[in-house]
């Protein structure tokens, strides 16, 4: 009798556990970590086909401030994202502010690469600018790494009449790319701390590569724009800011 009993209070407990899980929410069994993005900063995603599919409508209703959503476009000289146009299309339809980057192969020619990046992203009125993500080294130098990256940045200033953004890590940048791109607007990899970009004239951070987003399967970056949304929005191309 008392053996019954308790198996009657297990089922209990686990019909009850099954049924309060049912009607919870789904963004309550979807444990965001939206207090990482909570900061004085405005906040955004980068994405790929990492991320597998993502469902937009969901990323909507997340409890994270997003305002810009950065999305992988093509990488060296014949990549391409599986899910680019998809994630561009939905950004924009879900009224984030969008960019497109490309990972930069180092040891492909930099003509061939920013060819790649311009048959697939068309850039229009209230988009970020281009970027470039530049993050290994080239087996044939880092002068010939350089001349590779201002050639890609050049071509791309030339072609959508606005200044390209950087990516790269803050280690990368210290060690080899800085004096070659103050230029540009930079996109600064580091996930210690603000403290450690100290001296450096950052726009965009990357400090997280475990942000959890409702809609999205897997972690996504979590990064910092160094301005207002007022700033972030006179960045983008064809501003029309009052």
């Amino acid at each position: 009798m008392f053996i019954t009993g308790i198996v009657l209070f297990l089922v209990f407990i686990l019909i009850a556990g099954t049924v309060t899980y049912r009607v919870l929410s789904p963004k309550m069994r979807f444990m965001e970590n939206h207090y990482a993005s909570a900061s004085q900063y405005v906040f955004g995603i980068d994405v790929s086909h990492y991320q597998g599919t993502i469902a937009w409508d969901k990323v909507r209703q997340s409890h994270h401030p997003i305002e810009f959503v950065i999305i992988r476009a093509t990488m060296g000289a014949d990549g391409k994202d599986t899910e680019f146009k998809r994630n561009w299309k939905n950004a924009r339809n879900h009224q984030y502010i969008r960019g497109a980057y490309h990972y930069y192969r180092p040891n492909e020619p930099a003509e061939q690469q920013f060819r790649n990046f311009a048959s697939r992203v068309t850039l229009e009125p209230g988009d970020l600018p281009p970027i470039l993500d530049v993050e290994k080294h080239s087996r044939y130098g880092n002068e010939s790494l350089t001349r590779g990256v201002k050639k890609w940045l050049e071509m791309a200033e030339q072609h959508y009449g606005v200044t390209p953004v950087v990516y790269t890590g803050r280690t990368f940048y210290n060690e080899i790319l800085q004096g070659s791109v103050e230029n540009f607007p930079l996109w600064i990899a580091s996930y210690s701390g603000k403290h450690k970009l100290q001296g450096m004239n950052w726009t965009f951070h990357q400090f997280s590569e475990r942000i959890r987003v409702y809609g999205i399967r897997h972690y996504v970056d979590g990064n910092d724009y160094n301005g207002t949304l007022l700033e972030l929005r006179a960045m983008c191309l064809d501003a029309d800011i009052p």
